[in-house]
């Protein structure tokens, strides 16, 4: 087992503890029960889309898979999301207080979870803590609201690329989007012929794998720089 000093480094370097002093964890260790559990990758989810968020949960060590579908099954998603990380605290409140992925251990993986009842009986008490959670559903809002505003009409590239960036504003390193042509073509405005060449196109380049029914983005911030 980690020593003290090393444990409370390592929680201090999590995402929302930034910042909070090592004493303060430790007057929190006996109700909070700051225990890492390490899991096998595995195939089976850790958690489903749709799942009551009950835990203010973090990714400590490992790689998960992240994966989304569409409420109508027209398309779904695929992506990493890779330690040190916050899983979906957003989500924890408000009027859909569910998970919006569902969520599979990638590699071995190492994750700290924190009872939502916890939350306000002793780390909203920490003014550190409220700063730093004010700043992420700060910019979680701000990212969404971003995704809403009018894109100007530009080449259909340029709409499909913005179609792909809304979908993965999350996203790091390969991706993965499921979906019919047909699909991707009304969603952007485009005949299919269109959507298919610009496709082709990207693939040529090496930007992407294309499949049937589905592409893959190698990586995906270097491919929404590139434009």
């Amino acid at each position: 087992m980690q020593d003290l000093s090393t444990r409370y480094a390592l929680f201090t370097r999590l995402p929302l503890l930034q910042g909070v002093s090592s004493r303060e964890l430790l007057g929190w260790e006996e109700a909070l029960r700051l225990d890492i559990d390490e899991l096998p990758a595995s195939r089976l989810p850790l958690i489903r889309q749709g799942d009551t968020c009950t835990t203010l949960l973090y990714l400590v060590d490992g790689t998960l898979q992240r994966d989304y579908r569409s409420p109508d099954g027209t398309y779904a998603t695929r992506s990493l999301l890779k330690a040190p990380a916050v899983i979906e605290v957003d989500r924890l409140f408000g009027l859909t207080p569910t998970y919006e992925y569902t969520y599979r251990a990638k590699t071995d993986v190492k994750m700290l979870s924190i009872r939502k009842p916890l939350l306000g009986s002793h780390l909203l008490k920490s003014e550190v803590f409220r700063l730093n959670l004010l700043n992420t559903l700060s910019a979680c809002a701000q990212k969404k609201a971003n995704a809403l505003l009018p894109h100007k009409m530009g080449t259909a590239e340029e709409r499909l690329r913005h179609f792909i960036a809304n979908l993965f504003s999350e996203g790091e390193g390969e991706v993965e989007l499921i979906i019919r042509m047909k699909e991707l073509a009304q969603f952007t405005g485009e005949t299919r012929l269109t959507i298919s060449q610009i496709l082709n196109l990207w693939a040529e380049r090496g930007s992407i794998l294309l499949g049937r029914g589905h592409f893959v983005i190698h990586d995906i911030q270097s491919f929404l720089n590139n434009k």
